[in-house]
């Protein structure tokens, strides 16, 4: 019997980004994406959801990514959306999962009354100074790979001493 698909997430990939590829140490943009992509197909299996918190920026590679993938279009993702619908199952500004808000770019804070938590990207190996926020960029995820979004919800929640959302999915 096979196990229940589990939903990661992440965010900047910035697959072929030179400079991106340099800021994480990597000599160069292939090194970089092929450490990505290893690190993911490490993880993901193919029934498995991941959201994709935006800033793709090559997607020639995605099609190696392996899972159902869900794109928040970030920045970067300025391609025209056919060429993003053909590669992800759905492509959004933005998801609502479990009560939290997922986006690439941290929403105004004004929006703490609709969602529990603000899982984004954006901000690479920064963060801004409130708990509300929840950086999913590479930087801040171990190995680069995507994590778990209810494990990283859950565990963020009770962090913070609130109460959990509703049911979690895959808990």
């Amino acid at each position: 019997m096979s196990a229940s698909p589990t939903v990661y997430v992440c965010a900047d990939l910035h697959l072929g980004h030179a400079k991106v590829a340099e800021a994480r140490g990597f000599l160069d943009p292939d090194a970089h994406d092929n450490a990505i992509i290893d690190a993911w197909n490490r993880i993901v299996r193919k029934k498995d959801v991941v959201y994709v918190l935006g800033d793709v920026f090559r997607v020639d590679r995605v099609p190696e990514l392996a899972g159902v993938k869900k794109l928040a279009l970030g920045n970067h993702d300025q391609r025209q959306a056919a060429v993003y619908i053909e590669l992800f199952s759905q492509v959004k500004a933005c998801f609502d999962y479990a009560d939290c808000l997922l986006t690439h770019i941290p929403v105004h804070p004004s929006q703490r009354s609709r969602w529990k938590l603000n899982v984004h990207g954006h901000t690479h190996a920064g963060h801004l100074d409130d708990d509300w926020y929840v950086p999913v960029s590479l930087e801040h995820l171990p190995r680069f790979e995507p994590v778990p979004l209810s494990a990283l919800i859950q565990a963020w929640i009770e962090r913070l001493g609130a109460p959990l959302p509703r049911e979690l999915p895959g808990t």
